[in-house]
């Protein structure tokens, strides 16, 4: 109880705290969470036209474009759309069913009961209901009044006539299709602002709108980023002081330098790559399997980005790496791995149209990797020609009969033969582990052979069956269930396998502690005997069933785990050995007492640990019976006994003395029939036409196409496609990427779309440039990252500047730094780094140790996601259906799909995380701990190192009373209600602590 209040008292002034800091954020930012029937008749939300565009490019545009153009876009198609989504006016003027949206009146705006997945309406998108906080966002568009500053009549569709075909020569005017070219670097005036070619590109397009770059961050704000931007990780305040006093022309340089040399640099940036491979530690959808050897793809990526592999290097590796050459074992482990790429698309296992899983792979392949490599929607295609881009269906059909010459879904799992696996292979192993385990499979073999013939000869002689065995062929006392007394009602079956004579009965998983069932031996002598329980285990059974044993030395109950058959014979359980008076004086008893799952009841054996002289026909079957044919047939019943158990001790002892396996990692392989694939009408592959051959993206395709080998299915040539060059898309995608990441939106910010529905580029000479020097350096990651960051753009402030907004509202003209939100995995690690607690031990992951394992939403914890688990956030089980909450509420992207740019949004739930999580309220403890380590330390020096550390500046004169007077006020409060000074100091030091942890500042990045 004490202790118990003690923790009320620490949390109240807290909550108090964080509730009303977190209503006034809402109240300030604007975050619209109210009844929906309310809103109907509530007036506009009445906003600035600069707030209300803004809000519908960083809100609203984006999921239209992601979500929706694909079939609401241009002139509708009848098969798919009936209205279209990418103007305004089409908006306004929707379709048959009504208007999608109607300014201020949430109630007549169809596209929110397509948002909602009303049952009385379409479900949009039809797939998957998007996230709440973006349906909300929707919501708060609507009643701003829907502020669209898109223009013009309802667009007329790009469409292609089928028989005129594409005129590609034509379509590679397009932007993102052009030939790559190194631009000339642009003259600007402001030459002093300019440290390298990339401030040109961006200061041309300032000074040309009458512009001006923001000014440059102060060291403490550039520390910061630099540190989150490379590690994802915080620095400490030595690691701040240490670079805001450097004198150091380069000191800037030699930081960005040392954390791009950092561990910590590979796993910030492999989790962006992680986002593309749509990375999961398990399958998702109908039958969530582990994924136990994903985390060696995961490990491959971090080690990719730390060692600075080429992305062309790293593009071949993932599409084709078991088909390229390698010089040694490592190199092949790598190649392997890295084509696990591939596999690892949540797939539906139990699919029985096995083809048509066949081809829904294929798909997902396709999609991944136009999108990922090339920003391409590729899967438009697979239907009819793309509506809005230049891709044929010929074009997706080459490239399905690549991937469908690619072994992915393989065998099956669960012993099921409806449930599909998917390919693991071996990795390269030394040539002793090799032949040790060859030898180990022999042998193994060999006993399992000598084991099942034995053991079906024993059995023969005996007279039994696997599936049922005769009483009369054990030894000792057995009573059936047949001869029980039973208690409440109990159901016969025989729909397990293995059984002991006609059937067994179980309780039909009801009425627990109202059923029972009592044997009674009639034992020949007085004596010791072991007590063996015989049941069909099974999943389903209950796990914990109540035996109680009836003896001369008392009644004893244990319990019996009835969710696998027993050990003995694979039928019997042994109980112990228990000492009984001759005739029926004891019993056994069974009951389903608290028991979960089903009771399953079949015999009971009582085996005599003593000779008796005159009773041998009591205790062992008599078949055949007579003189010396039947002491022949025991002989021989019990040298085959012996001879089995034998063979199990041995069976046991090489199981227990086996070499390692061989590592298996999740790796796609060729299919023994490589062959082009037909075009499947609308689809259907149930419904095929013409052959296409296998190839690549015409429209990005500058040259010849490289023939496919007909022995090999077409990865090798993909890959090497892929990472020509002269692809018009590679680099500049990836360039994009990278260029996103740094500055909170790409170039061009449909970053996994650069076809006619995504946007412009806003400096498509720079992004040229780019990637042009990309490719000419190598396609080195680290030196692009290198030379984006030490320009001036980098290091520009997020300072407001009112008349520059005015002229480019969305920063379009990168006039200053975007302020990004951490990411969730950031924030987690920064609480973690601050209270000491950050487990860096880097690779491996808890999965491997759950093989084959279907979970449900509740085991994520079991494999160790949970907030005892302090590695870094990376290295997290990611469980398809249940990630960890401290991910998800800060929009960690659902790992069933490909995201290159995830949601950031602004909800309730988050500001309850900070103040009501476990974890949080844990790690502020410790952080408490830790600064009060110090005893030399006076309270103003903990505020400064406090804010040094979890907001990476120093706190004003201002914040600093503030901190004390509240640490003080909270001490008071708990010394009111306890006299023990030092956990009241802690505790008001922990509620502060939490305090910053659940500020804005603390999860934003200026």
């Amino acid at each position: 109880m004490r202790s118990s209040l003690k923790a009320s008292r620490r949390r109240t002034p807290l909550r108090s705290f964080l509730i009303s800091s977190c209503l006034t954020l809402l109240v300030s930012s604007a975050v619209l969470v109210t009844d929906s029937r309310a809103a109907d008749k509530g007036p506009v939300t009445k906003v600035s036209p600069q707030a209300g565009i803004e809000f519908f490019e960083n809100k609203i545009r984006p999921v239209l474009v992601e979500h929706c153009y694909d079939c609401h876009s241009g002139e509708p198609d009848p098969e798919s759309a009936s209205f279209v989504l990418d103007s305004r006016a089409g908006m306004l003027q929707g379709g048959d069913s009504g208007k999608a949206v109607v300014p201020g009146n949430l109630k007549q705006s169809l596209i929110l009961q397509a948002l909602e997945h009303d049952p009385d309406f379409y479900a949009m998108p039809p797939d998957e209901k998007l996230p709440a906080a973006v349906i909300a966002d929707f919501r708060k568009w609507i009643q701003m009044g829907a502020p669209d500053p898109r223009k013009g009549d309802v667009p007329a569709r790009k469409q292609v006539n089928a028989d005129e075909g594409f005129d590609f020569d034509k379509e590679r005017e397009f932007w993102s299709f052009r030939p790559l070219t190194r631009p000339e670097v642009p003259k600007v005036k402001q030459q002093d602002w300019v440290r390298n070619d990339i401030d040109c590109f961006i200061l041309n397009r300032l000074e040309a709108k009458s512009m001006q770059p923001a000014a440059a961050a102060d060291r403490q704000t550039l520390v910061r980023r630099v540190y989150f931007d490379l590690t994802g990780l915080p620095p400490t305040p030595q690691q701040i002081q240490e670079f805001v006093n450097d004198p150091s022309p380069q000191a800037y340089e030699h930081l960005v330098d040392r954390l791009l040399d950092s561990p910590r640099f590979g796993e910030t940036w492999g989790r962006h790559w992680l986002d593309l491979a749509r990375y999961a530690d398990s399958n998702g959808l109908d039958i969530n399997l582990t994924f136990y050897n994903a985390w060696r793809y995961r490990d491959y990526v971090i080690q990719a980005f730390n060692e600075d592999k080429p992305y062309d290097e790293f593009i071949r590796e993932q599409i084709a790496g078991d088909l390229l050459p390698y010089e040694n074992d490592a190199e092949r482990t790598r190649n392997i791995v890295a084509t696990g790429f591939l596999v690892m698309g949540a797939k539906m296992l139990s699919e029985r149209d096995k083809e048509k899983l066949r081809m829904d792979v294929v798909d997902e392949q396709i999609d991944v990797t136009g999108r990922a490599f090339m920003g391409m929607t590729l899967g438009c295609a697979r239907c009819h020609d793309h509506k809005f881009d230049p891709i044929p269906m010929t074009d997706y059909y080459a490239l399905a009969g690549i991937f469908r010459s690619t072994e992915t879904v393989h065998g099956n799992r669960l012993n099921n033969q409806f449930v599909s696996g998917w390919m693991t292979r071996p990795l390269p192993i030394k040539p002793e582990h090799a032949a040790a385990i060859k030898k180990y499979e022999a042998d193994l073999a060999q006993l399992e052979k000598e084991l099942k013939d034995d053991s079906e000869a024993l059995k023969k002689l005996q007279g039994g069956t696997p599936q049922q065995t005769k009483l009369e062929a054990l030894t000792g006392i057995v009573v059936d269930d047949a001869q029980a007394q039973k208690t409440g009602n109990w159901k016969e079956s025989t729909y397990s396998k293995n059984y002991l004579g006609v059937g067994y009965v179980h309780d039909m998983n009801e009425g627990q502690g109202k059923k029972s069932i009592r044997f009674t031996p009639d034992l020949p002598a007085a004596g010791k005997y072991e007590v063996r329980f015989a049941f069909p285990g099974s999943r389903g059974r209950a796990k914990r069933v109540p035996v109680t044993i009836q003896s001369l030395q008392g009644s004893k109950t244990i319990y019996i785990d009835q969710t696998k058959s027993g050990p003995i014979d694979g039928i019997f359980t042994s109980l112990g050995t228990f000492e009984f008076a001759a005739g029926d004086a004891g019993f056994v008893e069974i009951s389903n007492k608290e028991s979960l799952g089903y009771v399953v009841v079949d015999a009971m054996q009582f085996l005599p640990q003593f000779k008796l002289p005159k009773q041998r026909d009591v205790l062992v079957a008599q078949k055949p019976t007579g003189g010396a044919a039947a002491a022949a047939h025991d002989q021989k019943v019990e040298a085959l006994q012996a001879r089995v158990q034998q063979l199990k001790a041995d069976l046991k002892k090489l199981k227990e003395n086996a070499p390692p396996p061989a590592p298996m990692a999740l790796a796609v392989g060729e299919q023994p029939d490589p062959a082009d694939y037909r075009i499947a009408r609308r689809g259907n592959i149930h419904q095929l036409g013409d052959k296409v051959d296998r190839g690549f993206l015409t429209i990005a395709t500058l040259k010849e196409q490289p023939a496919v080998s007909p022995k090999q299915s077409g990865r090798l040539e993909l890959a090497e496609w892929l990472s020509r060059s002269q692809n018009p898309l590679t680099s500049r995608v990836m360039v994009n990427r990278i260029w996103k990441h740094l500055f909170g939106n790409g170039l061009v910010r449909s970053v996994d779309n650069f076809g006619h529905l995504g946007e412009q580029p806003t400096h498509p000479e720079l992004l040229d440039y780019l990637a042009q020097r990309f490719v000419s350096e190598g396609w080195s990651m680290k030196t692009l990252i290198r030379e984006i960051m030490v320009s001036s753009a980098y290091r520009m402030s997020s300072d407001f500047s009112a008349d520059q907004y005015q002229k480019d509202p969305g920063n379009h003209l990168v006039w200053r730094m975007n302020r990004r939100r951490l990411s969730a995995e950031s924030i987690r690690d920064s609480v973690l780094t601050i209270s000491g607690k950050l487990d860096l031990t880097m690779g491996g992951s808890v999965v491997s140790d759950y093989p084959e394992q279907a979970i449900n939403p509740n085991s994520n914890k079991k494999l160790g996601a949970n907030p005892d688990e302090f590695r870094r956030s990376v290295y997290l089980p990611i469980v398809r259906g249940s990630v960890p909450s401290a991910l998800t509420v800060f929009d960690f992207p659902a790992p069933e799909m490909l995201v290159g740019n995830r949601s950031v949004t602004t909800v309730p739930a988050q500001a309850l995380f900070m103040m009501n999580s476990p974890f949080v309220i844990s790690q502020a403890e410790a952080t408490a701990e830790r600064i009060l380590k110090d005893e030399q330390q006076s309270d103003r020096e903990r505020v400064s190192q406090l804010y040094l550390t979890c907001l990476g500046r120093e706190a004003s004169d201002k914040e600093q009373a503030e901190a004390l007077q509240y640490i003080d006020s909270l001490f008071g409060l708990n010394l009111k209600e306890n006299d023990d000074k030092n956990q009241a100091r802690r505790n008001a030091w922990a509620s502060y602590c939490q305090i910053l942890f659940a500020s804005t500042e603390f999860r934003f990045l200026n």
